[in-house]
């Protein structure tokens, strides 16, 4: 086969596979498309937005490296190398870089958009506003440049501006992805300042659907068409969304419960680690595991284990928010609703007992995902020190995943912080549950161990925006019973809310 026949059966192949949604299998085959025309700048240039796409950071940079040491030099090219650089949160580097070439074309719009994005992702939102405006001022067509303005407005208060530059960008977006994106911001807006009608019409957009990101479930049986007479219903209810919201959204499964009665039948799926919590919070209801596979460029959630017999229909657990969660009056009286292993809990307050009689704070920092979006939202374990030192507190490190570069860092600092022993905090949730009961207070971001803490009844400390949608305009915190909200002024300003918490840890340790 000649090379320019090779290069047009791997382009085929590649727009196929991107038509089909199928990414990897797009990336794939620009990569054998470039091993054929090593030389097209093209080929390389899509192969780097597909890197980009499926987050294949390290991947991106190389190869828009590379095209850039060749003389490739367009703005395209830099601001997206520049965003690579954004992504690995090397802000400095991606700014000194906008800025130089900023500075031999003041006049691109896009250079400026690129700016404005990474002075957002590192936390600067009024710095990112006024290269937004610029890159507006060159060019009000640019659409992404006023999406990401309105999303900047948004970080640094301005709700209500921020929102009507998301809606248009919403109404203008052709791509799917983009689309949804936007409406999936509006959702989150309209939710942070309490608008719950609007809010959960527009939080229809994290199916993300007509995208790779689409799940799709594999149930032999209808889709619940109307949520209303519930009663009686042989019902089943998927979870969905992550770990985290899965628990977030089985605050609703009681009202669920009640709503089919003693004549219905309910069915949970939900993430295999957090069937026998479930199982023993709802013991009336069948509850199985779910399995999340990549077949055919198709996202599948399937249920190896249900019977689909006895049920009548499906639905998932988000499409009862706006029923049951419809209006601020629904959020009274939040009720803790998972019930943690009885004989587990005693074990672990024996174990925390033999620490000592201080209050005992359960504490964890960072989220196992990475990326400049998902990182602005967590404090870095540096910030936490001085909260660590502080005086008539016990501290339990409950971080999942690998903790030691952070435990060996507080030992360097002279803090004493517990990691428990004979527990995995990320794989055995049940055990996690009562674990999170038996200390005086969990301390933490909104992640998965916060919220099974608190759906479990824990006293739990969150830290978070200010502007957070988890919030719903409404205070105290709606979702859970014993739940602080511990707020940050704006994007990274996270020392003002730790140091609230210190204060309160103090109180706290004075009063035990």
């Amino acid at each position: 086969m000649t090379a320019a026949a090779a290069r047009t059966d791997y382009w085929q192949l590649a727009r196929q596979h991107e038509a089909n949604q199928d990414l990897p299998g797009a990336l794939d085959a620009w990569q054998q498309a470039l091993i054929a025309e090593p030389e097209s700048i093209e080929i390389a240039r899509h192969l780097a937005d597909l890197a980009f796409r499926l987050h294949l950071w390290d991947m991106a940079e190389k190869i828009l490296a590379h095209l850039i040491l060749r003389g490739v030099r367009d703005t395209v090219t830099v601001t997206a190398y520049a965003a690579t650089l954004r992504e690995q949160s090397r802000y400095d580097e991606a700014i000194d870089l906008l800025k130089t070439v900023v500075g031999q074309s003041p006049g691109e719009s896009t250079l400026w958009e690129g700016l404005g994005c990474v002075m957002a992702a590192k936390g600067d939102a009024a710095m990112a506003q006024i290269f937004f405006a610029e890159s507006l001022r060159l060019d009000p067509d640019n659409i992404h440049a006023l999406f990401n303005r309105g999303c900047a407005l948004i970080d640094a208060g301005d709700l209500r501006a921020g929102l009507i530059d998301v809606r248009t960008c919403a109404e203008l977006f052709r791509n799917p992805g983009n689309c949804n994106s936007a409406v999936l911001v509006s959702a989150h807006t309209a939710l942070a300042q309490g608008d719950l009608k609007n809010g959960w019409a527009w939080f229809e957009a994290r199916h993300k659907r007509g995208t790779n990101g689409q799940v799709h479930y594999d149930l032999k049986m209808p889709r619940l068409t109307a949520i209303e007479g519930l009663s009686g219903k042989h019902l089943f209810v998927s979870a969905e969304q992550g770990l985290g919201d899965e628990v977030l959204f089985g605050s609703l499964l009681p009202d669920i419960e009640a709503a089919i009665g003693p004549k219905g039948r309910l069915g949970i799926g939900v993430e295999p680690r957090l069937v026998a919590l479930f199982s023993r919070s709802f013991p009336n209801a069948t509850v199985v595991a779910h399995q999340t596979r990549t077949i055919n460029a198709r996202i599948i959630r399937h249920f190896p284990e249900l019977d689909p017999k006895p049920f009548d229909s499906y639905a998932l657990l988000g499409d009862f928010l706006a029923t049951f969660r419809g209006e601020p009056g629904d959020f009274r009286n939040p009720r803790a609703f998972l019930k943690p292993h009885p004989q587990r809990q005693a074990w672990w307050r024996q174990y925390f007992s033999r620490l000592g009689s201080q209050p005992k704070a359960g504490v964890l920092w960072k989220s196992l995902k990475t990326g400049a979006e998902r990182d602005r939202h967590f404090a870095g374990f540096d910030l936490w020190q001085d909260l660590l030192a502080t005086p008539g507190i016990t501290f339990v490190n409950i971080q999942y995943g690998d903790s030691a570069p952070e435990m060996a860092a507080a030992r360097a600092a002279g803090l004493d912080v517990h990691t428990p022993e004979g527990v995995n905090l990320k794989d055995d949730l049940d055990d996690l549950g009562a674990l999170c009961t038996a200390l005086d207070v969990v301390i933490g971001p909104s992640n998965a161990t916060t919220n099974i803490a608190a759906a479990c009844g824990a006293r739990t400390w969150l830290i978070g925006s200010r502007y957070s949608w988890l919030r719903l305009g409404m205070e105290p915190f709606p979702w859970y019973p014993k739940v602080r909200y511990f707020d940050t002024p704006g994007p990274g300003e996270w020392k003002p809310a730790l140091e609230h918490v210190r204060d309160e840890l103090t109180g706290l340790a004075q009063a035990l």
